[in-house]
C-alpha cells in the first residue's frame, strides 16, 4: 500500500509539473484504474484532492532537507574559510611588500598608554608595609643565625633553641633536634630554622626565619672552571611577580624601574607575548622549553598516572650539570605553580627551595599583620634569600629563580609596597659588584587577569604583554658586540617564553665564546635565542602562540576614502611635526598636508577581542564569548607636505571614544632626503634637520679662480 501511494505521489509531481491534468481518460489514470482495481474511482477522487497537497508538502521536505545539507556545508566551509583566511592574514605579512617597504614587521604590537584613563582608574598606590613594632631578636646573614645586640640590651641575657626544618615533602616537613644557644646559630641541615628564645627579664620571642647553609654538595660540585670552559661566566638571577604586564611594572614600580633602565642599563623585551593562561602555561616553557600537554602528564586528579614534576626536564638541571649552585624560591605555597594542579616535586629539585619555608610559617600568618612575618614583610623575605645566596656561596657560579605571587595576585596595587625594597636589593647587588658577573632578569608570567581590567581593549591587551627585564653587566656589549646588538633588535621584535628557555640555556654554551657565529634564528623553529635575531617575518603562528592569546595586531591596508580616521591621522601627523617646530617658526615654514600616499589600520585580533575566561580547569580550553569594545586603533600613514616635498610616515594611536590621536615624535620617520633644505637648523639644531624646511634659501657656493687666496666664497 505504502509503495502504491508513493508512485502515485511520484507520477502526480510529475504530472503538475507538466501542467498535465488528470482524467478518466487520460492514459495514466486508466494505468492507475488497472491497479487499484474497484476502489479506483475513490483513490482518483482522493488523489484530485490531494494532488497539489503532496506535492507540495514533498518539495517542502526535499528543500528542508536540502537546505540542512547545504547549511552544514556551508558553516563548514566558512569555518574553513575562516581559518584559511587567518592563515592568509599572517602570511600577508611575510608576502605583502607593503609593510616591509614602511620598515615594519610581521608582528606589530599595540602602543599602549602607561597612563591609559581606563586602567589608571583601577590604581591606587598601596601604603608602605609596616610590620611589628618588636624587632625579631634573632637575625640571619647568609648561613649564620645571630642574636642581636639590641635584644639583649633590652631584654638581658637570651637563650634561644635552633630548629632545623626538615623537607618530607611538597606539603610536610619536621624538625630536627632542638640546639640551644646563648649566640647564635650556623644552619647545618636546612635553610630554615624555628627559633623559640627566653630573655632573663622574663620576656619570650619566637619565629621562623630563611637563610641559606652552605650545602656541602653545593660547595663540592660548583666552580666557575666548567662555566668558563663553553659559556658565559655569569650567575643569572631571576626575580618574578605574579600578574604584572609590562605597563604595570612600570606604574607600580616605578623607582625600581627607573633604576634598572638608567643605572643597569636594562633592556625590555618589548615584544614578549603569553603562549597560553595562567602561571603554568607561562614559566613551564621558560623552565623546560615545552608546554604542559608535551611533557609527561603530572596532574593530581589523573591518579596514578601521574608523575612528579620532577621528570620535567627543568633548565636549572643543566645549570646544576654544569657546576651552578641553584634555588628555587616562591611564595604562596597554596597555589604554588607546581602543586595547585600538579602533583609538585617527590625530591627537591634544587639545591635550595624556598617552599619548604613557607609550608612552615603559612600557619603563622594568623597571628601576623597582613603580609608580615615578625617585623619583616613577607617579600622582604624573599629578597633577604638573594643576598643571602651571594653571602654563602661568594664564589661559586648561582642559578635563581625566584617568583613573588602574593603581593601581586589578587591586587592591582599592593605590588607597589615593594617598590623601595626591591629597589634596595638592586643597588646591594650593585654597589656589591656582584652585577659585574651577573644576568638579572626581572620578569613576569602574564598582566592582571581581573574581570574589571580584562575587560577592557587594553586590559586584554596587558594580559598578553608580560614584564621581562634583562640587566647584562657592563662588559658584555663590547664583549659580544654580534649578541649584543642581536638582542637589542630583539626587543622589538615577537618573543615568547618558548624564546626564554634557549637564551638561558646559551649562557653554558655561548658559540661567541667557542668564536661561532650567531647568525639569524629560523622562523621554522617555536623556539630561538634572543641571542640571535629572530626574523621580521615571525608571526603567532610561527612562535606557537593561539590566536586568542596573539597580541600583534590585525593589519588592513586602506584604500584610498575608505576610512575618514585615516586623513585625520595624515592631518594630525602634519601638526605633531608642525609643533616640533613652532618655537622656531622665523626659520621653519609651517608645513601643509600635501598628499596622503598610503594608510593601514591595525587592530586587536578578534579571538583577542572574544576571549572571556578558560572554558576548563587547566587553562587549555579558550571561551570565546565576550564582546570587547575596541577603543583604540593604530595607524599607519605615510605623507608628503608643502612645502618642500618632504615625505613622512608614523604610527599614531587613535581613541575611539574621545576621537584624539597619540604620537611619539621619535616614531615619525622622514623617508627622504631633506638635503640642503635644513642648512638653517643643521648644525645648531639637530633634532629638527628630518622636520625643518628652512625660509630662508640656502647659501650658494660659486668657485673663483685658482689665483684667488680662497677657493670658494659663501653668499648669503
Amino acid at each position: 500500500m505504502h509503495c502504491t501511494r508513493c508512485r502515485m505521489l511520484f507520477i502526480g509531481l510529475t504530472l503538475s509539473k507538466t501542467n498535465c491534468g488528470i482524467n478518466e481518460n487520460n492514459l495514466i489514470d486508466n494505468q492507475i484504474r488497472k491497479r487499484i482495481g474497484r476502489n479506483a474511482t475513490t483513490m482518483l477522487k482522493i488523489f484530485h484532492f490531494k494532488r497539489i497537497i503532496y506535492p507540495a508538502l514533498l518539495i517542502f521536505s526535499i528543500y528542508a532537507t536540502v537546505e540542512f545539507i547545504r547549511s552544514k556545508i556551508s558553516n563548514q566551509a566558512y569555518q574553513k574559510r575562516l581559518e584559511i583566511w587567518e592563515v592568509r592574514e599572517k602570511i600577508h605579512y611575510v608576502n605583502l611588500s607593503v609593510p616591509y617597504k614602511l620598515g615594519e614587521q610581521a608582528c606589530r604590537h599595540p602602543m599602549l598608554d602607561v597612563h591609559a584613563k581606563e586602567i589608571m582608574k583601577f590604581i591606587h598606590p598601596a601604603a608602605p608595609i609596616v610590620c611589628s613594632d618588636i624587632e625579631d631578636w634573632v637575625v640571619v646573614e647568609g648561613n649564620e643565625a645571630k642574636i642581636t645586640e639590641n635584644a639583649r640590651k633590652l631584654h638581658g641575657d637570651v637563650l634561644c633553641s635552633f630548629t632545623d626544618i626538615i623537607r618530607e615533602t611538597d606539603f610536610s616537613n619536621k624538625n630536627a633536634p632542638r640546639v640551644f644557644s646563648q649566640t647564635g646559630y650556623i644552619l647545618a641541615r636546612s635553610d630554615y630554622i624555628r627559633v623559640s628564645c627566653n630573655a632573663t627579664d622574663g620576656e619570650k620571642w619566637r619565629g621562623i626565619l630563611a637563610g641559606v647553609r652552605r650545602y656541602p654538595d653545593a660547595v663540592k660540585r660548583s666552580t666557575w672552571s666548567k662555566v668558563e670552559k663553553d659559556g658565559l661566566p655569569l650567575n643569572v638571577i631571576i626575580w618574578g611577580f605574579d600578574s604584572l604586564s609590562r605597563n604595570m611594572f612600570i606604574r607600580t614600580l616605578p623607582k625600581t624601574y627607573e633604576f634598572m633602565k638608567d643605572e643597569l642599563g636594562a633592556v625590555a623585551l618589548e615584544g614578549y607575548n603569553i603562549v597560553g593562561d595562567g602561571t603554568p602555561q607561562a614559566l613551564i616553557p621558560i623552565l623546560t622549553g615545552e608546554t604542559e600537554p608535551e611533557l609527561p602528564e603530572a596532574r593530581k586528579r589523573m591518579g596514578v598516572k601521574a608523575h612528579f614534576v620532577n621528570v620535567y626536564p627543568f633548565i636549572w638541571n643543566e645549570f646544576r650539570a654544569k657546576g651552578y649552585v641553584t634555588a628555587f624560591h616562591e611564595d604562596s605555597p597554596n597555589i604554588g605553580t607546581f602543586t595547585y594542579r600538579l602533583r609538585g616535586f617527590n625530591e627537591q629539585p634544587t639545591d635550595h627551595y624556598m617552599r619548604t619555608f613557607f609550608v612552615a610559617a603559612a600557619p603563622e600568618y594568623g597571628g601576623q599583620k597582613q603580609y608580615c612575618m615578625g617585623s619583616i614583610p613577607r617579600h622582604k623575605i624573599m629578597m633577604n634569600q638573594v643576598k643571602n645566596l651571594y653571602r654563602t656561596y661568594p664564589d661559586k657560579p648561582k642559578f635563581l629563580f625566584s617568583f613573588h605571587c602574593e603581593l601581586s595576585h589578587d591586587s592591582f596595587n599592593d605590588v607597589t609596597a615593594a617598590d623601595e625594597d626591591l629597589l634596595d636589593l638592586f643597588r646591594w647587588m650593585k654597589n656589591k659588584g656582584h652585577l659585574n658577573n651577573t644576568l638579572l632578569v626581572v620578569m613576569s608570567d602574564h598582566g592582571h587577569r581581573f574581570t574589571q581590567i580584562r575587560d577592557t581593549q587594553q586590559g586584554k591587551q596587558e594580559e598578553r604583554l608580560p614584564n621581562f627585564l634583562f640587566a647584562f653587566p657592563p662588559w658584555f656589549k663590547d664583549k659580544y658586540p654580534e649578541a649584543h646588538q642581536n638582542f637589542m633588535i630583539n626587543t622589538k621584535r615577537l618573543s615568547t617564553p618558548f624564546d626564554i628557555y634557549p637564551t638561558l640555556k646559551s649562557i653554558l654554551d655561548f658559540p661567541p665564546a667557542r668564536g661561532l657565529n650567531l647568525g639569524l634564528g629560523s622562523v621554522k623553529n617555536r623556539s630561538i635565542s634572543l641571542f640571535s635575531e629572530v626574523p621580521k617575518e615571525r608571526t603567532c603562528e610561527n612562535a606557537g602562540i593561539e590566536a586568542h592569546w596573539c597580541a600583534c595586531l590585525s593589519w588592513h591596508e586602506l584604500k584610498p576614502g575608505e576610512d575618514a580616521i585615516a586623513q585625520k591621522a595624515a592631518i594630525a601627523l602634519v601638526d605633531a611635526i608642525n609643533r616640533e617646530t613652532q618655537n622656531y617658526r622665523k626659520m621653519c615654514h609651517n608645513l601643509l598636508l600635501s598628499r596622503l600616499s598610503w594608510a593601514g589600520r591595525f587592530q586587536p585580533h578578534k579571538g583577542l577581542l572574544q576571549f572571556q575566561k578558560n572554558a576548563d580547569m587547566d587553562g587549555f580550553v579558550p571561551d570565546l564569548s565576550a564582546h570587547t569594545e575596541v577603543t583604540q586603533l593604530l595607524y599607519q600613514v605615510k605623507v608628503q607636505v608643502k612645502p618642500g616635498g618632504g615625505i613622512f610616515e608614523s604610527s599614531l594611536r587613535y581613541d575611539t571614544r574621545d576621537q584624539s590621536f597619540a604620537i611619539r615624535i621619535e616614531d615619525i620617520s622622514r623617508i627622504n632626503k631633506y638635503g640642503s633644505a635644513a642648512h638653517c637648523v643643521e648644525n645648531s639644531l639637530e633634532h629638527l634637520r628630518k622636520f625643518c624646511n628652512c625660509k630662508a634659501p640656502p647659501p650658494t657656493t660659486i668657485k673663483v679662480p685658482s689665483s684667488s687666496t680662497n677657493n670658494s666664497i659663501h653668499l648669503h
